[in-house]
This record gives structure tokens, sequence and C-alpha cells, in this order.
């Protein structure tokens, strides 16, 4: 089988071979990942709300921290459909073990958690979803070895184009492309393009990769956040010239713009492509 068929046998494979692949053994995954300790709670699941939801026997809801998929009110419902199959069919009836802090929830009243299967078949679900390509990585503060844990599944999903990576409307964008990257405000969307230039206005950094700042794509990174990139070896000051891929919610400020507050939301993307 050719790459090219092989990719579109991935993109169209039915659930239950999806979760074939996802089932492979991932005790490595948990173990290099330090949030995925001692959990804070087991409880049983019903099955999954939507892509990126677990509803549990008790009524309570689980958002799983760390990953983003399309919803089912986006343009890629198909792809919504088959990561809430996928999702659903993982977890629905077996006991899941939360990770993370206990009180940490969302605006919706969901705990936010890492969430692994207990039992003879473990798995890290996040990891599972990410490396069939059915999520991406959206990283938020914190466990920086559980999202390098994951963006490592996701660049071999990306690579095979495998799921969401197959559909060129959710693949990696150019940050040079203005006019696509404004059809998608609002979204979360991967980005890859080249620094021109860095600035500093009112304490917070510019990344500029246009010429017409108050046009061209921009990265913003607050004042607070600029610590933890230093802290993770991230001089932003010296990525003029280099080349990055980013990853977050688009908005629009003058141009299409993504504030970044995670050193994870950002890659340096290396001669090689990685």
């Amino acid at each position: 089988m050719t790459g090219r068929h092989c990719r579109r046998a991935l993109l169209f494979a039915p659930v239950w071979f999806v979760i074939a692949l996802m089932l492979a053994p991932a005790s490595a995954e948990i173990a290099g990942c330090s949030g995925l300790g001692k959990p804070f709670a087991i409880a049983e699941a019903v099955g999954a709300s939507d892509a990126i939801t677990i509803r549990l026997a008790g009524g309570q809801e689980v958002r799983l921290a760390g990953i983003d998929a399309p919803m089912d009110f986006s343009a890629a419902s198909e792809h919504s459909r088959r990561a809430m199959a996928a999702l659903n069919d993982l977890v629905a009836g077996r006991r899941v073990a939360l990770h993370g802090v206990a009180e940490a929830t969302d605006r919706y009243g969901r705990l936010i958690a890492q969430v692994t299967l207990t039992g003879t078949n473990t798995a890290w679900v996040q990891s599972e979803l990410v490396r069939a390509g059915m999520a991406r990585v959206a990283p938020a503060a914190g466990l920086p070895d559980c999202v390098t844990a994951l963006i490592g599944r996701e660049k071999i999903a990306r690579q095979l184009r495998a799921g969401l990576w197959g559909d060129g409307a959710l693949s990696v964008k150019e940050a040079s492309a203005t006019k696509t990257l404004l059809a998608g405000l609002g979204g979360f969307a991967v980005i890859e393009g080249t620094v021109l230039r860095v600035g500093e206005a009112g304490g917070r950094l510019f990344l500029d990769f246009g010429r017409r700042y108050s046009r061209d794509f921009s990265i913003i990174v607050p004042r607070d956040a600029q610590a933890g990139f230093a802290k993770a070896g991230l001089d932003l000051r010296g990525l003029s010239g280099k080349r990055v891929r980013a990853r977050g919610v688009l908005f629009e400020q003058g141009g299409p713009a993504m504030e970044l507050r995670s050193p994870a939301a950002l890659e340096v993307i290396r001669a090689d492509g990685a």
C-alpha cells in the first residue's frame, strides 16, 4: 500500500479500527507524564458527551485537559462525529482515573483532568485520541512533560495525515495565509511561519510574521507570561528569522493574532521540519 493510500485508509477507517490502533500498549506513555501519578478520583464512565468530554455515572462531566477537537457546531462536523465516537468506544462502561487538581473546573462546571483507563487495558485517553488524529494538542499551564509526550504523538499523526490532519481546513496553516486565518477567528489553530521581527509595546512582546504588523499574523506574549518562556529556554527576543509552530485560539487585533501563555504552545522548527 502506498503512503497516499495508507493515509486515505486512516482518514476513512471505521471507528473500531481506529480504536484498535489506539489501544496499543501505553505504559511507556503514561510513565512519561508526571501528571499521571496518583489520581484524585476513580469513577465509571458512561460515555462521551462530545469529542473532548466524558460523562461519568454520577452525572459529572470531565473535560479532557490539554487537547482540542472539532465540535458539532464547526464546519468539520464529520471529524467531530468520528472523534466523539472514538472517545465513546474508548471509555464507555470503563472505570477511569482522573489526574490533576480536583478543584479544577471550566466555566461549564466540568472537571478538567488528564484521564487514564484502569484495569487490564490501561491507556492515557488524551494520547490515544491525539495519535489517532482525532484531536490536537492544546497546551495548558504546567505538566510540560505531558505536553511533550502528546506533541510527539501528534507529530506522527500529522506525518501520516491521520484523521483531522488529512483535512486542509483543520491541518497546519501558514502564517502568511492571512485570509485563511481571518476566516478561522475564534477557533483553535496550529500555525507555522517565520518570525519577521520581534517588538515590544505596553510590556507585551509581539512576534510579527509580516511587514504589515496591523494586518498580518502576530503572536502576542503578555508580560506576566514571559518569564515562563525564559525558564523553558525559549528566548522570545531571539526568534527573529526563526521558523516556529504555534497553537492556540485565533482572534483579531488588526490582523489575525494568537496570545500565548504556555511555552509548550510555541515550538522552534528545526531544519528537518521537526
